[in-house]
């Protein structure tokens, strides 16, 4: 198996390489420029490539040159980003995972991973949301509120599409709200788990006016990382849309416990109530993680403790000496 990740050396792409060399691989990993910040510290273990997944020329070249035969599939344009250029947007996604669907259609490729998210679903309502939070399904209706969301469901359609008419292996996982290292750097308002944890490491602090009974999935990378190499590995899935979460809701003042722990002359003001990111869609909620238990073997592996624990252990590697 030879594996190329898209989007490798983002936050999502990092993690998922640095697992995969633990496993004896050595992935091809493509970006739109050559940023090491978060793959110092497996720079040599990896295979680096500068491209555009929008030039189908030169992502065919990538995959001939390193006759890879699995594709993780992670370049997007974040929220914010597709918001703002919506056309671009719809480039990178859509296009973008057309371009690679194509070239797994021709030349063979065994399996596609696509990282979807569960801004399939858009607003979280009823019993799904507070003060139930009955879990979310992979049947539960796809109604995004957003840009990015529609572009995932879009993929996914396409992807579904691919491997009906074609035979192309494609497998989607949607993660739930995502947190660690490089997170808070690159995305900005999504990253609040990630601003309190560093923060906090530094010394400065954390305070936030409201939202710490809310309750939330809160996925570590290093559980994305592990769902995809599952998704990658998997010999024919009885399913192919799956998602992938801890089944466990979290509130802010769960991060407040185990960093008070960590760091315990710290400072850290969280304010009663809910909808921590104040904004306008209301997207909380809990996996149901049945099928990917069944399907993929995915048990989540990083517990709140442990997801911290690995995030600050990672910052710490890769920071400037």
């Amino acid at each position: 198996m030879k594996i190329l990740i898209t989007g490798g050396m983002g936050v999502n792409g990092a993690v998922t390489a640095r697992h995969l060399i633990r496993a004896g691989q050595r992935p091809v990993l493509l970006d739109n420029r050559m940023d090491l910040s978060l793959i110092s510290d497996i720079e040599k273990s990896v295979d680096l490539v500068v491209g555009d997944i929008l030039d189908p020329e030169s992502l065919d070249k990538v995959v001939t040159d390193h006759e890879i035969t699995h594709v993780a599939h992670l370049a997007a344009l974040m929220p914010g980003p597709a918001e703002a250029d919506p056309a671009l947007g719809i480039k990178v996604g859509v296009d973008g995972t057309l371009n690679v669907l194509e070239i797994a259609r021709h030349r063979g490729l065994e399996r596609v991973v696509f990282t979807s998210s569960k801004a399939v679903y858009g607003e979280i309502h009823g019993r799904h949301a507070y003060p139930e939070y009955v879990p979310v399904n992979e049947a539960h209706p796809q109604n995004p509120a957003d840009l990015y969301g529609t572009i995932k469901v879009c993929c996914e359609t396409l992807g579904t599409y691919y491997r009906k008419k074609y035979g192309v292996d494609f497998v989607s996982l949607r993660f739930g709200s995502i947190y660690g290292p490089g997170k808070e750097v690159r995305h900005g308002a999504l990253s609040l788990y990630g601003q309190m944890i560093e923060n906090v490491m530094s010394g400065k602090g954390f305070s936030v006016e409201s939202g710490g009974d809310q309750f939330n999935e809160a996925l570590y990378v290093g559980d994305v990382a592990r769902s995809i190499i599952l998704a990658l590995e998997v010999e024919d899935p009885a399913e192919r849309v799956f998602n992938i979460g801890t089944g466990v809701g979290v509130t802010l003042h769960d991060f407040e416990r185990i960093l008070g722990r960590l760091y315990p002359d710290s400072k850290i003001e969280i304010g009663s109530g809910l909808d921590f990111r104040m904004s306008e869609k209301k997207s909380y909620c809990i996996f149901d993680i049945a099928k990917a238990r069944e399907h993929l073997g995915f048990t989540p592996a990083y517990d709140l403790e442990a997801g911290i624990k690995d995030y600050i252990e990672t910052i710490e590697r890769l920071r400037p000496r």
